[in-house]
């Protein structure tokens, strides 16, 4: 029987945790066609996520200290796993009962698998489906995911984590660990070199809530440096990607600062991402502040 190992990785998770483990346990063909092993880490929860766990039959290792994001449990299970494939799902987020099968159903065309996703954002009550299309599924050739990942771009191939589900033999590729929390890096690694398959129809939901990791300014300080770092290493090898992806990281950082209303240092990020009209408006607004880009505005992604 084909075993899913399961990264999960827990922080005082207890409003959510309940409904995230259910969602897994729930998969349509577990335990005659395939059966999961869940690599749980906690980062020193202080409320009862462990406990809640452990009423799952789920034993979480415990960081014996904060390690400031996922990236250390991710590291754990991927060491640790002997499953077939392993699965990512982030402690908030959800599986559709049918994610697991569609992403077997597509697992011999290539080492990696992908699926689109709901967007749930609590703070501005919207829902939003991301990554579908007409077709069951759409394969991507080699190194095609790895350059849109490396230049940071919108288009191509979309990534969340927990729709990601990899083969066993791309285990050895490790999350960074000196920031604990950024996965940019890891993605441009993982499809370096590697083809991969998306499933066309939505079989996760993200949900977003307004202290969200993605959204903490400590995160994007952190974000921001890493991807530098990330974009800088494959500037002599991939110098138009690596390009890019500078321009988006400081218009990310630019917007970022935009929104929480600080518009020197936007203007500051924004003189160094990629010219063009819409960073001509920025530019222009961040004089006098704009409520209504502030109030569209995603911070994340």
């Amino acid at each position: 029987m084909v075993k899913i190992s399961v990264i999960l990785c827990t922080y005082n998770s207890e409003p959510f945790i309940r409904r995230t483990v259910e969602s897994v346990m729930a998969q349509k063909g577990a335990g005659s066609e395939f059966e999961f092993e869940f690599l749980a880490t906690d980062d020193c929860s202080t409320d009862n996520t462990c406990d809640i766990l452990r009423s799952y039959g789920i034993n979480p290792y415990l960081n014996s200290a904060p390690s400031g994001g996922p990236n250390r449990g991710r590291n754990r299970g991927l060491k640790d796993a002997t499953g077939d494939f392993i699965a990512f799902i982030d402690h908030d987020d959800t599986w559709h009962p049918e994610k697991i099968a569609a992403q077997l159903s597509v697992s011999h065309l290539a080492p990696i698998i992908t699926s689109g996703y709901h967007l749930t954002d609590s703070s501005r009550k919207t829902e939003t489906l991301i990554g579908t299309g007409e077709q069951p599924f759409r394969f991507y050739d080699i190194n095609v995911t790895f350059r849109d990942r490396l230049a940071r771009r919108n288009s191509g191939q979309p990534v969340y984590m927990s729709t990601v589900m990899i083969s066993k033999r791309l285990s050895s590729i490790l999350f960074e660990e000196e920031y604990g929390c950024v996965d940019y890096d890891w993605l441009v690694r993982l499809f370096e070199n590697n083809a991969s398959v998306h499933c066309n129809r939505p079989l996760a939901t993200r949900f977003v809530y307004g202290s969200n990791l993605s959204l903490q300014r400590s995160y994007r300080e952190k974000e921001y440096a890493l991807s530098l770092r990330t974009a800088g290493e494959y500037m002599e090898k991939y110098p138009a990607e690596a390009q890019e992806a500078l321009y988006r990281i400081n218009g990310t950082r630019a917007r970022y600062h935009y929104v929480m209303g600080e518009m020197k240092l936007a203007r500051r990020y924004f003189k160094m991402s990629s010219p063009g009209i819409k960073r001509s408006l920025y530019l222009l607004t961040s004089y006098a502040g704009s409520k209504l880009v502030k109030h569209i505005f995603r911070v994340f992604g």
